[in-house]
């Protein structure tokens, strides 16, 4: 270790510190002593690249600071309960619910905060509050169940699967503007050692609206502004989307080339939870 340090130009606690955020095996108590003496010491092997664990470090660079992660489950395990894990915040929600509250409003009231190092949650200001306790709920639950949820690391290469907000897609594409807020790295669940990505986002629904000031209102409520006169005749309407209060969570794969996702979608708001 010492030797080791002294080429990298570092102490030998930090070189400690880099092995075991890289999961690089280091001698056991009294090694040297042994091979010094003829005595047999095996090299621990090189394990596999978990999930989460850096591909590797160069002096100067932060070395992230992680919890064990779980090994791959042989079968399926059992949730154990922990009372409370609703009261705390999931470290990935940490500090972000305030980012977004801070954030720009675009159409239909959508947050669009300034930062994108965020979890993945796309949602009108309303929808904040109910969304990040959903979410909160989730991450914890597949955190007991052994599945270690975490932003995407930042040595691997994974993609974010769109969001269509739309409640009924249809063959139309999407051109919506301005575009709704991304991250820039996707909130990812670990199966073992199988990446899944996460996506918590609020619905929009397609009515009849008519333009009133600078926003467009659904008809049933654009008629309490209409004039005595009634509507000039230059006034129209169009199909156009507004927020439901109802949410979805989106699940995919975040592998670059492949293609799959599944959505779980509320037809009242509150039934995702």
């Amino acid at each position: 270790m010492l030797r080791v340090a002294e080429r990298f130009g570092v102490s030998s606690t930090l070189m400690a510190q880099v092995c075991r955020s890289l999961d690089v095996p280091r001698p056991s108590r009294g090694h040297w002593a042994k091979l010094s003496h003829g005595k047999h010491s095996p090299q621990p092997p090189l394990p596999p690249i978990g999930p989460g664990v850096p591909l590797g470090w160069r002096r100067g660079e932060k070395l992230a600071s992680r919890s064990p992660l779980p090994k791959p489950p042989v079968r399926r395990p059992r949730r154990i309960a922990q009372e409370g894990a609703g009261d705390r915040l999931h470290s990935v929600l940490v500090g972000a619910a305030e980012v977004f509250a801070s954030g720009r409003l675009i159409e239909q009231d959508f947050l669009k905060p300034g930062k994108r190092q965020l979890a993945d949650v796309v949602v009108s200001k309303g929808m904040l509050g109910a969304a990040f306790d959903v979410f909160n709920d989730l991450l914890h639950g597949l955190e007991q169940a052994g599945y270690p949820v975490m932003l995407a690391p930042k040595d691997r290469t994974y993609w974010r699967s769109a969001v269509d907000e739309r409640e009924s897609p249809g063959k139309l594409v999407n051109r919506r503007h301005p575009a709704l807020w991304s991250p820039s790295r996707p909130t990812l669940v670990f199966v073992g050692t199988v990446a899944i990505g996460l996506t918590l986002f609020e619905l929009t629904e397609t009515k009849e609206a008519r333009r009133v000031g600078d926003q467009y209102l659904p008809l049933d409520q654009a008629v309490k502004y209409r004039p005595r006169s009634g509507w000039p005749q230059w006034s129209w309407t169009i199909p156009h989307a507004f927020a439901t209060g109802r949410l979805c969570l989106q699940v995919y794969s975040p592998y670059p080339g492949t293609h799959w996702i599944h959505r779980w979608v509320e037809r009242k708001p509150g039934e995702l939870r």
